[in-house]
C-alpha cells in the first residue's frame, strides 16, 4: 500500500470519528507535505518502507529548512505526522514497531554523491545476461537522467523516444515531463528491447515477462551494494549523483527542478550545496602542497 492510499483512509477514519473542521485540515495540510518529502527526499512511495528513522530526519528537515519558524510551530506541524504514524502502527500497516517518536537535535545527514570512479564500478558490476543488461540500464536510468525506482518500473515502451534520445515520464500527482538521456543508455535501450516481450505494456520486465516491482529494484540493489563494494549504496543516490554533477558542470537550478519533477525549488536547491562539495573534493586532486613539494624535489634534483 502507498502512504497516499494509507493516508485516503486515515482521512476517512478521522471524519468518521467526528473530528473537527479545524482539525481535519490541520492533517490535509501538514500530512501531504510529509508524504511529498518522503518521495522527493528519500525515493520512499510505500508504508512498509515507514519507520523511526524517517520520521526523525523529517524533524530534523524541518528545524534545518525552516529556522525562521518557531520551534512550538515546528513541532506542532510534525505532531500530525506522529499521529499518522502510529496510526499506521496500530492498524498493522507498518512493516515492524516504530516504537516511541520523540524530536531529536542533531545535523542533517550528509549525502555523498557517487564519485565517476564508483559509478564506473557500479557499470562494471553487470553480464551480459538478460538481467545483467536489464538492470545496467537501470542503473543507467537513474544516474544519467535522475529517474526515481517508482518512474523506472512505471516507464512504459511507448513512452521512449529512440531517436531523441527522450523519454516522457509520469511521475508524483500523475505529472509528466520530458527527460533526455545520453547515448550509452540509448545503446542500452536498443540492446534491451530486442530481449524483452514487446506485447508488455510496460518497459522493464522480470524473466517471465511480468512487470517488475519497487522490490525488484530493493532486491537487486541489495546484491549491487555486496558486488559494487559501495557500503552507502541505495537506488535514490544515483538520482542524487545525477542532480549533483548536473549543477556541478554548469546545469541550471530552475531546469533541473522540472528534470527532477520537483514541486518545489527549495527541495532542488540542495544539489548546489551538495555541487559545491563535489567540487572542493574533486580540488583535492590538484592539492597545492603536492604541487609545492614536486616543485621543491625537482630544484634539489637540478641542485645536486
Amino acid at each position: 500500500m502507498t502512504i497516499s492510499e494509507a493516508f485516503t483512509l486515515f482521512i476517512r477514519e478521522k471524519y468518521a470519528e467526528g473530528n473537527s473542521l479545524e482539525t481535519m485540515n490541520y492533517y490535509n495540510y501538514n500530512i501531504p507535505k510529509f508524504i511529498e518529502w518522503c518521495y522527493d527526499f528519500y525515493d520512499i512511495e510505500d508504508v512498509e518502507d515507514l519507520d523511526s528513522t524517517v520520521f526523525e530526519e523529517y524533524k530534523i528537515y524541518l528545524l534545518t529548512n525552516k529556522t525562521r519558524t518557531k520551534k512550538t510551530s515546528l513541532q506542532t506541524y510534525s505532531r500530525a505526522i506522529k499521529t499518522f504514524l502510529n496510526w499506521l502502527n496500530n492498524n498493522g500497516l507498518l512493516s515492524g514497531d516504530i516504537g516511541k517518536l520523540t524530536l531529536i537535535k542533531a545535523e542533517l545527514p550528509n549525502i555523498v554523491p557517487l564519485s565517476d570512479a564508483e559509478v564506473r564500478i557500479l557499470l562494471d558490476c553487470f553480464d551480459n545476461s538478460y538481467l545483467g543488461i536489464r538492470n545496467k540500464l537501470i542503473v543507467l536510468l537513474m544516474v544519467d537522467s535522475g529517474l526515481r525506482r517508482g518512474e523506472v518500473v512505471s516507464l512504459k515502451s511507448k513512452d521512449i523516444n529512440i531517436v531523441n534520445k527522450t523519454m516522457l515520464i509520469t511521475g508524483k500527482g500523475n505529472k509528466e515531463r520530458i527527460v533526455p538521456f545520453g547515448e550509452e543508455t540509448k545503446r542500452y535501450i536498443r540492446i534491451y528491447s530486442n530481449m524483452i516481450n514487446q506485447s508488455e505494456q510496460y518497459f522493464f520486465q522480470k524473466s517471465d515477462g511480468e512487470h517488475i516491482t519497487n522490490n525488484t529494484i530493493k532486491m537487486f540493489f541489495q546484491d549491487l551494494k555486496k558486488d559494487s563494494g559501495i557500503s552507502r549504496l541505495y537506488p535514490h543516490l544515483l538520482r542524487h549523483t545525477f542532480a549533483t554533477n548536473y549543477i556541478l558542470y554548469g546545469g541550471d537550478v530552475e531546469e533541473l527542478r522540472i528534470l527532477l519533477g520537483h514541486t518545489s525549488i527549495t527541495m532542488t536547491q540542495k544539489y548546489v550545496h551538495l555541487a559545491a562539495q563535489q567540487r572542493i573534493l574533486n580540488q583535492r586532486y590538484h592539492s597545492h602542497i603536492d604541487k609545492l613539494i614536486c616543485q621543491f624535489e625537482d630544484t634539489e634534483l637540478n641542485v645536486s
